[in-house]
């Protein structure tokens, strides 16, 4: 087991990033996550999906359709505000590429899912850096890493500061890419829940911990505490290979902002906190039109009364990416303002822990 969502059989995650300059001296600091609900499948598949919005200042496209269709049959690009454009015209192309039969012959469109947080403050987000060949690379890494999986097993994935979450911000800390999983023991059914999120929300005196109200007592001040309001987005991404259908992962997905506000989060006004869940049970070829497949297709769902071990771990999984994420990232020079988005000092923060435990 990895800890994080390529737990979760056959799904596969790959990044592109870049920390530093562009030619122009520009700050450069952002990224493209890409997630393979399906791994490496030589067919286009079809995942039973769902979308929660616990409040939409943010994008994710083709959520309309998962939300009509219950199923999901693209990659998962998560990326800038800016860059959703170029990586969506990336994820069309390798699609019409890696299926070129559907697409050439038959009536096949597709309708990735790219989802964003604003990473304006350590990137130069206006100069629109990111291009559709960025998003490829990581699309080629997540294909790469499901191959390598077959031989190897399954390796952790990086966190932190890579792929879309390069340069984003998590309670006044340095945030980023973060992942947990969970195993779910059920009667006579054994599942993986995981859980991916690009997490760049929640201001410095939001955030707590078991209950401890560490940001208010930070010794160290964060460069965007001074008046500004939350400005940012939580994008996560929920896998399972346990057979639930479009309205249980609809009631999964509604489970993640509780394993936010366990760490103080509150969805500001500014702040696109976006959902996407999806499972491997259940999933099947992606048809054209002049190709229907079958009229009927057998769908296996989890009983109602064993849902609450799901949400459970779709909570905790939740809490502790995001966790994962502040933990795993780095430094890096802010762009507006000038300064230094600070990491989590992992031993101040365990410093502040042993003293607020009670004797």
């Amino acid at each position: 087991m990895t800890n994080s969502i390529v737990d979760v059989a056959d799904v596969s995650v790959g990044y592109w990033d870049h920390d530093g300059l562009n030619a122009e001296g520009r700050p450069f600091r952002t990224g493209v996550t890409a997630i393979l609900p399906m791994g490496d499948s030589p067919l286009l598949m079809s995942c039973p999906a769902a979308i929660h919005s616990q409040n939409g200042n943010g994008e994710m496209t083709g959520s309309h359709w998962i939300k009509d269709s219950g199923r999901l049959n693209s990659p998962v690009l998560i990326t800038n505000t800016h860059a959703v454009g170029a990586a969506h015209e990336a994820a069309v192309s390798w699609m019409a590429e890696r299926y070129k039969d559907l697409f050439e012959n038959d009536h096949f469109w597709a309708m990735p899912v790219v989802a964003e947080t604003y990473d304006g403050f350590t990137n130069d987000i206006l100069a629109l850096l990111v291009r559709p060949e960025h998003a490829r690379l990581a699309l080629e890494q997540a294909w790469a890493c499901a191959q390598r999986a077959h031989q190897l097993g399954k390796s952790p994935i990086a966190q932190g500061n890579c792929g879309g979450g390069m340069g984003m911000q998590t309670f006044g800390f340095k945030g980023g890419s973060g992942s947990s999983s969970r195993t779910i023991q059920l009667e006579g059914l054994q599942g993986t829940l995981g859980v991916f999120v690009q997490s760049n929300f929640g201001g410095r005196s939001q955030f707590c911990w078991r209950g401890q109200p560490l940001g208010r007592l930070w010794p160290q001040p964060s460069p965007f505490s001074q008046g500004m309001a939350e400005t940012g987005s939580l994008i996560t991404i929920v896998a399972t290979d346990l057979p639930l259908d479009a309205k249980q992962l609809a009631l999964v997905a509604g489970r993640v902002p509780m394993g936010v506000a366990l760490l103080g989060g509150s969805a500001g006004n500014y702040s696109g906190e976006i959902t996407l869940a999806f499972s491997t049970a259940n999933a099947r070829e992606a048809r054209g039109v002049r190709r229907p497949g079958p009229l009927v297709h057998p769908v296996q769902a989890l009983d109602e009364s064993a849902m609450d071990p799901v949400y459970e771990a779709t909570i905790q999984a939740t809490e502790e990416a995001i966790m994962n994420a502040l933990f795993a990232a780095q430094s890096m020079p802010t762009h507006k303002p000038h300064g230094t988005l600070h990491a989590l000092d992992s031993n101040l923060f365990m410093a502040m822990m042993r003293e607020a435990r009670p004797s």
